[in-house]
């Protein structure tokens, strides 16, 4: 049986790829710092070795490796070096390590859907962390066979989770208004997209990834839904969703964001200035995978979720 270590595997991805790595035979550790169960299927947690260590502790990386799985997926990596040191301490002892980067590895699109390997341009700090990370996956592989495959989310969506909504923020307002049929006004023309992805999917790429072995050694993957939706069309959707017409104002960015918080403000600019498009091909074509999930099913799933919590508006389930 595989021995797999899960670096924060008790966040959104990890709530849907623990139960699959069970499912699969898998013998999972999970390391984090918390012991609280994440929503989905507490009662599969009983079958998982907790381990309390933080990354910021000293040797937390030969900790990781003294746990002696060979199979390592990490959650909870941002930073290149931190990467690095990581693989450091677990060359020559793991038979894959899979590590989540993010769609802010690209700038700008050129073409839509943009292919992995097009547009390594990225336009925050953030973005270029991953981004190095991709290539130092395909660096070392090349270099000396390191079993590295890294995976690249958009915006995640999970039950229990707000989900970025159709102004690009995550204030749970914006549902509201949709839903009472209030007048929403939107930067721009509201063409500026979103490309979601449920975590059952960024899940499913890792254990696709898991399962085809070599296949997929160097090779960084998108993990989205398959289509990414416009801002306009997003929230005439979901004001559809509770039998409303959507009523939709349009204003330039800068006018748009001096009516809201400078967290929506500054979390929509991160969005319109991205606005990603991304492909799902190359994750078809070698291992396989296509997504369950539009982004309206996913976010569709989380907002049922929230309602039926009392976390968005009332108990009514869409």
């Amino acid at each position: 049986m595989h021995q797999i270590t899960i670096l924060g595997g008790k966040g959104r991805v990890g709530s849907y790829l623990v139960p699959m790595l069970l499912e699969s035979g898998y013998a999972v550790t999970n390391v984090s710092r918390g012991q609280t169960v994440p929503p989905g299927e507490p009662d599969c947690w009983q079958a998982v070795r907790q381990v309390s260590l933080d990354r910021d502790q000293d040797g937390f990386n030969g900790q990781v490796a003294a746990l002696g799985s060979d199979i390592v997926i990490d959650m909870i990596c941002f930073k290149d070096d931190d990467m690095r040191q990581l693989i450091r301490a677990l060359q020559g002892k793991v038979s894959h390590y899979i590590v989540c980067g993010s769609i802010w590895m690209h700038g700008p699109s050129t073409i839509v859907p943009c292919p992995e390997h097009l547009n390594r341009n990225p336009i925050d700090e953030y973005g270029r962390e991953k981004n190095q990370m991709d290539l130092t996956i395909r660096q070392l592989f090349a270099a000396n066979g390191f079993p590295g495959t890294i995976v690249h989310p958009g915006h995640i969506v999970a039950e229990g989770f707000r989900p970025v909504n159709p102004q690009g923020n995550l204030n749970l307002q914006v549902f509201r208004d949709l839903r009472e049929g209030r007048p929403l006004t939107l930067p721009n023309f509201g063409m500026e997209t979103l490309h979601h992805v449920h975590a059952a999917d960024v899940a499913g790429v890792m254990l696709a990834a898991l399962q085809n072995g070599s296949a997929s050694f160097g090779q960084g993957f998108h993990a989205v839904s398959p289509a990414a939706v416009t801002l306009a069309g997003y929230a005439r959707e979901v004001a559809r969703w509770f039998n409303r017409e959507a009523e939709l104002i349009f204003q330039p960015y800068d006018v748009w964001s001096q009516g809201v918080s400078g967290e929506d403000a500054a979390a929509t600019y991160d969005h319109l200035r991205h606005s990603p498009c991304c492909s799902m091909d190359k994750a078809r074509r070698l291992l396989g995978f296509t997504p369950r999930f539009s982004s309206y099913q996913a976010i569709r799933a989380c907002l049922d979720w929230l309602i039926s919590h009392g976390s968005l508006i009332g108990n009514e389930v869409l």
